[in-house]
């Protein structure tokens, strides 16, 4: 069940929500909370195949069980425990994710050849085995207290995060199963989730789809593009996944604040960074967590003494694990290392306080993001260093020359309300607020009710013209 289909938004979220708040006001709060974990597994039921719930259901039970021993264990027997945690997380995402693409590279290198088998992805397989991996080793730390298998069972399949994130911290969400923790009323927590939810349907619908008809254009096929061409490209992949899974985060926020429930927000205007270290602080800011705090910092330290090459090397190890996180594919590896040397250089030329202005920052962040960008959404290695080289001047002087007559004989121009739409678009991951800010502001006016309204509309009238199409990180 997608975000952006009509059975979520006009069936199941509102029957959901309402029913989640009357169970909780007149039989308590545990009837409540068994009516929410039985709706997100009917959620995650209805988008992937009955044998993935038990292996969800499996994932669930056995790091309780092993959360539950580490508070019960000492010394030796926890270190232990906690290990055998992570083998058999780790594992189980592996086979599932890794298995293929290890037999492939084999094959790839002369080894014997293989019958792979036909295994799909579980859906939030990435997100909900990364959320239980936090969950062990803060448990381990001592930072969590011990959770009732309900507990743990809501908190990791909630089904505002279950499928693409945010990833989250068990001890900020169990406490909210518990009780209500807002200041404001429901009433008003669940007009600004809705306002919020809206924002995010609204640039998916309205913004990251029309980014990828341009961006699924140029990304077709191997092609002789201008340098032009190339950068239009790509560029429109940088906004469409930019415009994409931010619109996913803040459905998934807005369906937790009409639950009554506060989740991270994933996003902060990351376009706008002038470095690719503040870049990192603001794209998909509970993965960025991740990788600083379970993987930088434990490499890190068991490299001893912490010096500007130590710190680099362990860079890049947590992002070269970070970008195959995303898929099966050397891409993504290739992905996460470009990210590991632009965040290595980073480091370096704050240790020599080198200062840059902040424009020419922005401008070489936006390169290098848009960049990296190309390579995780080539088909292959070899597409992507064609593109990569397309973005500099080569051939003829003209044919580098901005000219929208070239782009029209590679990808007909889109009608006129896709080109107000892309415009649209560049100007609002710019220039105006998040939509954290703005729904962080909302008042419930006039002029607010009628601005949802019609953007509500917009997303429908988009949504009933064709097929909605899946969120970027569904794949990974």
């Amino acid at each position: 069940m997608l975000f952006n289909s009509f059975d979520y938004i006009l069936l199941f979220l509102p029957i959901v929500a309402v029913a989640y708040a009357a169970l909780q006001k007149y039989r308590g709060q545990m009837w409540a909370q068994v009516l929410l974990l039985a709706a997100s597994l009917f959620f995650y039921r209805w988008a992937t195949k009955p044998s993935y719930v038990i292996l969800l259901l499996g994932s669930i039970a056995f790091n309780w069980q092993i959360a539950s021993l580490l508070h019960s264990r000492q010394g030796w027997q926890r270190k232990l425990l906690l290990q055998l945690g992570l083998v058999v997380d780790i594992a189980v995402l592996c086979c599932f994710k890794y298995f293929n693409l290890f037999l492939t590279t084999l094959v790839d290198y002369g080894g014997p050849k293989f019958k792979l088998p036909d295994w799909t992805f579980p859906l939030g397989i990435s997100f909900y085995t990364l959320t239980q991996i936090m969950y062990l080793v803060d448990t381990y730390q001592g930072l969590n207290e011990p959770n009732s298998l309900l507990d743990h069972a809501t908190f990791v399949s909630l089904f505002p995060y279950i499928s693409s994130g945010p990833l989250v911290k068990a001890r900020s969400i169990v406490k909210q199963l518990h009780r209500y923790t807002f200041d404001e009323s429901r009433l008003e927590l669940a007009a600004r989730g809705f306002y919020l939810f809206t924002l995010g349907l609204a640039k998916k619908m309205l913004l990251a789809d029309s980014f990828s008809k341009l961006a699924d254009a140029g990304f077709a096929g191997p092609r002789g593009y201008t340098m032009a061409e190339a950068w239009v490209f790509s560029l429109a992949y940088t906004f469409q996944i930019y415009f994409d899974f931010s619109g996913y985060s803040d459905m998934a926020v807005g369906s937790a604040w009409m639950l009554g429930i506060d989740i991270p927000q994933n996003f902060n205007a990351p376009l706008k960074a002038r470095s690719i270290s503040e870049f990192w602080q603001r794209w998909h800011i509970s993965l960025s967590n991740f990788i600083t705090s379970y993987l930088y910092t434990p490499i890190l330290r068991a490299m001893g003494k912490a010096t500007l090459e130590t710190s680099a090397i362990a860079i890049f190890i947590a992002m070269g694990i970070a970008g195959l996180w995303h898929g099966p594919a050397w891409k993504y590896v290739v992905f996460g290392l470009m990210h590991g040397a632009g965040l290595a250089i980073n480091q370096a030329w704050k240790k020599n306080k080198k200062k840059m202005p902040d424009w020419l920052g922005w401008l070489v962040t936006l390169a290098f993001v848009n960049a990296a960008f190309i390579v995780f959404r080539s088909p292959n290695i070899d597409f992507a260093g064609n593109m990569l080289t397309a973005l500099l001047p080569h051939g003829d002087w003209a044919a580098n020359l901005p000219s929208l007559a070239a782009l029209r004989g590679v990808f007909p121009i889109t009608p006129v309300l896709y080109e107000r739409l892309i415009e649209l678009g560049v100007i609002l991951a710019f220039f105006f607020k998040t939509s954290t800010e703005m729904a962080l502001s909302f008042e419930r006016t006039r002029f607010t009710t009628l601005a949802t309204a019609t953007l509500v509309w917009l997303a429908f009238f988009f949504m009933n013209a064709a097929q909605p199409k899946g969120f970027v990180y569904f794949a990974f």
